[in-house]
C-alpha cells in the first residue's frame, strides 16, 4: 500500500512538472489579436494593401479596402513593421493594446515602393538591379508642373531641351534629345502605365492626373523594342480605391498666368471605381528673361542681357482625364481610361532676335485604353489595347482667315499580352506586343489650298516576342534578370494625294535584343548592382520603303539594307539603403558603343538623288551619383527633413564619322540637382531645390548676325536655377501653395536662341473633401 502511495506521488509529480514546463513558457507568449487601420500620415486618407509583418516571425497580415487589419500577435513579439507603396517603413513596438494604428509618410525610396515598368511586372523596387528613379505625387504636387517636361527637369537626373510654345525633348546618358519630330529618332521611351505614351513631345502631357513616375535608365528594348536607348520614363496613371476623395485647385502667377484644375476618384460600390480629372492653364502675358549669370560669364552675342520679355510666348491648354474601373471577380477587373489634351493657338516665338517669323500653332492629343489583369493561381496576366493620336498644325493668317499651311498627324494602336509566373523565389514575364504608327502630313499654300506635302505619308508596324525572368537566389541576396526579345517590322510608305508614283511596296526587318542585370547584397544596406543591354531604333518608313520625289524634284529612295541604329550598355555600381536612418547613395558608371547612325547621302553627279545610310559611330561614358538623407527617419517619420543632391558627368561623347571624331552636339557635360525639402504633415511642407546646367555644344545658326561667333559649332556656358515652394495647410482641407521659379533670375537658354524665363511667382489654394 505504501509502495503503491510512493509510486502515485512520484507520477503525479512527474506530471506537475511536465505540464509546469509546457505551460510556464506558453503563459510567458500568450498571443493577443490587435487590430487598427494604416492610413496617410499627410491626408489621413486609408491604405489598402498595406503589409503588416512581426519581426522574427512569420505574423503577418494586409489591410482591407478601408485601410483596416487585424493580426494575431505572438507573447514574444518584438517589433512591428508597416509598410505600404510609395511611403515609408515604420518600425513599432506594439505595447499591450489590442489596438494600433499606423500613419504612413511618403517616401521615394521606401522599401516598399514598386516600379512596375522596369520588369513589366510588380516588383519591389529593392529588388531590381536597374538604376531606376522615382518622382512620387508629393514631388508633382510640390512643384506644380506646367507639363511633363518642366517636372522631369526638377527631378530626375535627366537633361530636358525646351522650346517656348510648348515643345521639348529628353536625353538621358548623352543620346540626342528629340523635340517633338517624327522624322528624327527618338532614343528614350515615352510610357504611359507600361505602353506607349503616344507622343514625343512631353510638354504636351499634363500632370494632373498622373500618381508618380518612373524613370528606368539604360537599354531598354529588350522589353519594349525600338526607341529604348537611353532609358525608358513611364507615366503611371492613377487608379483610386476606397472612400471617394478629391480635391479642386487654383492659381494665379507672374506673366499673367491663371491655372485651375480638379481630381476626384474613388470606390462607387463594391466593383466599380473610377479617377475623373481635369486642367485649364494660361499663361496670357509674354514671359521675362532672366537678369543674372551666376556661375558663368557668356558672350552677349550668345546670351544678351537686358532682353526683357520673350515675345510671341503666349499659349493655353485644357486638358481631361476619365478612368473606370470594375472588378469582375476577385482576381481579376477591368479598367477602362481616356484622356485629352487641347493647346489651340499656341504662340512661337522666331527666337530671343526673331531670327525666324513669329508662328502660331495648334498642338492636340487623344489616347484611350483598356487594361484587363488578373490573377490564376501562379499567373499574373495582362491584357491592354490602346489608341492614341497625337497632331500638330502650324497656323498663318491670310485675307483675314486663320488656315494650317502645315499638318502632321501620328497615329498609334496596339496591344500587349502577357503573363508573369511567380515560382518559388522567382518570376518569369513572357509575352508579345503588337504595335502600328502612321504618320500623315498636309500643307496647304493658301486658305483652302492644297498643296503637295513635302513627303508621303508612313506606316510602320511591329511584333515582339518578349521573356525577361527575375531569379532570386542565396535567400535574396542574389538577384539576376535575364531578359530577350525580336521584334519584326514592317515599314511601308503610303499613296499620299498630290505626290504622283509613291512606290507602297513594303520591306520587313528583324532585330533581337538581349539583356542581363544583377544585384548582390554585399550587407543589408549594401548591394552592388550591374546591367549590360543591346538597344535599337528603327529607321522611319520613309528610310527604309519605297520611292518619291519630292517638292524640290529630288528623288528619294529608301534603303532596305538600312540597319537600325544599334547601341550596346553596361553600367556597373553600388548602392546604400538605410530606410531605418533615412539614407540612400548610389554610384553608378555607364559606358556606351553606338553604331549605324543613319543619315542621308547625295549623289554629286547632277541626278538628284537621295537615299539613307549607315555612316556613323559614337562613344558615350559618364557615371552618375546620388546622395539623398531623411532626418526624419530618426524620429519615426513623425516629420521630414529630407536632404538630396544627384550629379552626371558625361566623361565621353564623341561621333565619329567618316573616320572624323567630334564632340556630340546637345549633350551637357554635367547635369545635377540638389535641395532640402521639410513636411511636418499637419502643418507645413516646403522645398528649395536647384538645377545646374553643364556646358554644351549646339550647330551656331545665327552666324549672320553675330559679329564675331562665326563658328559652325559653339560651345554654351553652364547655368544654375533654384526653385522654391511653401505650402500651409490651414485646416486640413484647406491649403496654400507659394512657389517661386528660377529663385534667382537666372538668364540661360536650354536651346540657343529661346532664353527660358526668369524669376516668377505664383499662389495656389487648394481645397481637398
Amino acid at each position: 500500500m505504501k509502495s503503491y502511495s510512493v509510486k502515485k506521488v512520484f507520477r503525479t509529480a512527474g506530471l506537475f512538472a511536465v505540464l509546469v514546463s509546457v505551460w510556464v513558457p506558453e503563459a510567458s507568449a500568450e498571443s493577443r489579436v490587435i487590430t487598427g487601420v494604416v492610413t496617410s500620415r499627410d491626408d489621413g486618407t486609408p491604405l489598402p494593401g498595406a503589409t503588416i509583418r512581426v519581426e522574427g516571425s512569420g505574423a503577418g497580415t494586409v489591410t482591407d479596402s478601408r485601410g483596416e487589419y487585424t493580426l494575431t500577435l505572438p507573447g514574444d513579439a518584438g517589433r512591428v513593421t508597416v509598410s505600404s507603396i510609395g511611403y515609408a517603413t515604420r518600425y513599432l513596438k506594439p505595447g499591450q493594446g489590442k489596438l494600433l494604428n499606423v500613419a504612413l509618410a511618403e517616401s521615394a525610396h521606401s522599401a516598399g515602393e514598386i516600379v512596375v515598368s522596369s520588369t513589366r511586372s510588380q516588383e519591389q523596387l529593392k529588388n531590381i538591379p536597374r538604376k531606376i528613379e522615382v518622382i512620387t505625387g508629393k514631388d508633382i504636387e510640390a512643384l506644380d508642373p506646367a507639363s511633363a517636361s518642366e517636372l522631369l527637369k526638377k527631378t530626375a537626373g535627366v537633361d530636358v531641351i525646351e522650346y517656348p510654345g510648348m515643345l521639348s525633348g529628353v536625353s538621358i546618358r548623352g543620346f540626342v534629345p528629340n523635340a517633338g519630330s517624327y522624322y528624327n529618332a527618338e532614343y528614350v521611351s515615352y510610357l504611359l502605365d507600361g505602353r506607349p505614351l503616344g507622343t514625343r513631345n512631353l510638354a504636351a502631357v499634363d500632370m494632373n492626373m498622373i500618381e508618380r513616375v518612373e524613370v528606368i535608365k539604360g537599354p531598354s528594348s529588350a522589353l519594349y523594342g525600338s526607341q529604348g536607348m537611353g532609358g525608358t520614363i513611364n507615366f503611371i496613371s492613377k487608379k483610386s480605391q476606397g472612400p471617394i476623395r478629391g480635391k479642386v485647385s487654383l492659381g494665379y502667377g507672374s506673366f499673367e498666368t491663371f491655372d485651375g484644375s480638379g481630381a476626384i476618384g474613388g470606390s462607387i460600390s463594391d466593383r466599380f471605381d473610377f479617377d475623373l480629372g481635369f486642367r485649364y492653364f494660361s499663361q496670357n502675358e509674354d514671359y521675362k528673361v532672366g537678369n543674372n549669370t551666376l556661375i558663368s560669364d557668356p558672350s552677349p552675342e550668345m546670351v544678351e542681357e537686358g532682353i526683357g520679355a520673350m515675345r510671341n510666348s503666349t499659349y493655353s491648354s485644357n486638358s481631361g482625364s476619365l478612368r473606370i474601373g470594375y472588378r469582375l471577380s476577385d482576381s481579376f477587373r477591368l479598367d477602362l481610361r481616356g484622356a485629352f489634351f487641347n493647346a489651340p493657338s499656341v504662340h512661337t516665338p522666331g527666337s530671343i532676335w526673331g531670327y525666324y517669323e513669329d508662328g502660331l500653332k495648334d498642338v492636340f492629343r487623344k489616347t484611350a485604353d483598356i487594361s484587363l489583369t488578373g490573377t490564376a493561381g501562379r499567373h499574373h496576366v495582362k491584357f491592354m489595347p490602346y489608341w492614341s493620336e497625337d497632331e500638330s498644325r502650324n497656323l498663318k493668317s491670310a485675307s483675314g482667315k486663320t488656315y494650317a499651311y502645315f499638318e502632321g498627324r501620328n497615329e498609334e494602336y496596339g496591344f500587349q499580352l502577357q503573363d508573369a509566373v511567380t515560382i518559388g523565389r522567382h518570376r518569369v514575364t513572357a509575352g508579345v506586343d503588337y504595335h502600328t504608327s502612321t504618320y500623315k502630313t498636309q500643307r496647304h499654300s493658301a486658305p483652302g489650298v492644297s498643296a503637295a506635302p513635302y513627303s508621303p505619308d508612313g506606316r510602320t508596324s511591329s511584333l515582339g516576342l518578349f521573356a525577361e525572368a527575375g531569379l532570386s537566389f542565396l535567400d535574396g541576396r542574389l538577384v539576376v534578370t535575364p531578359g530577350m526579345r525580336y521584334d519584326m517590322s514592317t515599314f511601308a510608305m503610303l499613296d499620299t494625294p498630290l505626290i504622283a508614283d509613291v512606290d507602297t511596296e513594303e520591306t520587313h526587318d528583324g532585330f533581337f535584343s538581349p539583356s542581363l542585370a544583377f544585384q548582390y547584397s554585399l550587407l543589408p544596406a549594401l548591394k552592388t548592382h550591374a546591367s549590360i543591354g543591346r538597344a535599337f531604333v528603327s529607321p522611319s518608313a520613309l528610310q527604309k520603303a519605297g520611292e518619291y520625289i519630292d517638292t524640290y524634284g529630288w528623288t528619294v529612295r529608301g534603303n532596305p539594307d538600312l540597319e537600325p541604329e544599334t547601341s550596346v550598355t553596361w553600367d556597373a555600381g553600388l548602392t546604400w539603403s538605410d530606410e531605418k536612418r533615412g539614407l540612400r547613395a548610389d554610384v553608378t558608371y555607364y559606358d556606351t558603343e553606338w553604331e549605324d547612325f543613319i543619315t542621308t547621302e547625295s549623289t554629286s553627279d547632277g541626278s538628284k538623288i537621295k537615299t539613307y545610310v549607315n555612316a556613323a559611330s559614337a562613344r558615350l561614358r559618364g557615371m552618375e551619383f546620388e546622395l539623398s538623407c531623411d532626418f526624419g527617419a530618426m524620429a519615426d517619420y513623425r516629420y521630414s527633413l529630407r536632404c538630396y543632391a544627384s550629379y552626371t558627368r558625361q566623361f565621353e561623347a564623341e561621333v565619329t564619322k567618316y573616320g572624323v571624331e567630334s564632340p556630340m552636339k546637345y549633350v551637357r557635360a554635367g547635369l545635377g540637382s540638389f535641395g532640402i525639402e521639410y513636411n511636418d504633415f499637419h502643418l507645413l511642407n516646403a522645398r528649395l531645390s536647384a538645377r545646374y546646367l553643364g556646358s554644351r555644344y549646339e550647330d551656331n545658326y545665327f552666324t549672320s548676325i553675330r559679329p564675331t561667333l562665326k563658328n559652325s559649332v559653339l560651345e554654351h556656358e553652364p547655368a544654375l536655377v533654384f526653385d522654391a515652394t511653401v505650402g500651409v495647410s490651414i485646416d486640413g482641407k484647406n491649403s496654400v501653395a507659394l512657389t517661386v521659379k528660377n529663385l534667382l533670375d537666372e538668364n540661360y537658354t536650354e536651346k540657343d536662341g529661346y532664353n527660358m524665363p526668369g524669376r516668377s511667382f505664383g499662389v495656389k489654394y487648394t481645397v481637398t473633401f
